[in-house]
């Protein structure tokens, strides 16, 4: 009788394993399982992956690419996977969209971003689509007018606030005849760096400008004046390229305050975000 019991009780695990066990990932599954709506952001030296979540399959999770090379077409193993061990996804999967982050990337290097869902049996989905980015640093600043605050210039290459009459800043602030420019340091001291300024448009926004390439045949000048809502391409003295969003103005007169968003590149042959 124990015999018996015990010859029951292996049938009915066999069973559970062969229904319950790992299924065979079907083609339709896979299609439908590669990863799309795809956004890079980036910053300094760092990018978040940000993508869409759409796969019912067991899975293990995601394959994030972020390489000097195009896998496009490449069927080696020589690309591996900037994560490690197999990202998971992220801490809130309720809402199906993850996110990844990337540091210790380099500036001015161009990496193809791409990505695989990789399922329980650790065969993987096709590549999604695939995004050439490049790092440097974004986000915003207040500028005031020049000599009346620390916060009266701004280099790019430092990513951080400097004085008007540091040699490593590249722009001022200045007010004439209730309008404002900005300006470039060698304009105060023949010594300091020389910034040039070009309008590229007064109703667009720095991503707009990234992604549709938004350019102009204004001439660069060594001042510039800006209202809210002005979109300016500035060229360093290293011939790095930095755009600028006036998103806000407050205070009058020596009190003046601009508000700029900005993205920056240290690429020089052709500017690249």
């Amino acid at each position: 009788m124990k015999k018996a019991t015990a010859l029951l009780l292996s049938f009915l695990i066999i069973i559970n394993y062969l229904n319950c066990g790992p299924q065979k990932v079907t083609e339709e599954i896979r299609e439908k399982c590669i990863p799309a709506l795809i956004q890079v952001d980036v910053n300094d030296g760092s990018m978040t992956v940000i993508f869409k979540e759409n796969c019912n399959s067991l899975k293990s999770g995601y394959n994030i690419y972020i390489s000097e090379s195009s896998l496009s077409g490449n069927t080696s193993d020589t690309i591996k996977p900037n994560n490690h061990p197999v990202f998971p996804g992220d801490t809130n999967p309720e809402d199906g969209i993850e996110y990844y982050e990337a540091k210790g990337l380099e500036n001015g290097i161009v990496y193809y971003v791409s990505i695989r869902t990789v399922f329980s049996d650790q065969t993987m989905s096709r590549l999604s689509e695939e995004f050439k980015v490049v790092c440097g640093p974004r986000g915003e600043f207040d500028l005031s007018v020049r000599y009346k605050s620390e916060k009266d210039g701004f280099s790019f290459a430092k990513n951080d606030h400097v004085r008007a009459d540091d040699i490593y800043n590249d722009l001022y602030l200045f007010t004439k005849d209730s309008m404002d420019f900005l300006a470039s340091p060698n304009r105060l001291d023949g010594f300091l760096r020389t910034s040039k300024f070009r309008l590229l448009s007064t109703n667009n926004t720095i991503e707009e400008a990234i992604k549709k390439s938004i350019s102009t045949n204004n001439p660069y000048d060594e001042t510039i004046n800006i209202s809210k809502g002005s979109l300016v391409q500035v060229l360093t003295a290293d011939g790095h390229t930095a755009l600028l969003q006036v998103v806000g103005m407050s205070g009058e007169g020596e009190s003046r305050l601009v508000k700029l968003k900005y993205a920056f590149t240290i690429r020089t042959s052709v500017p690249f975000f």
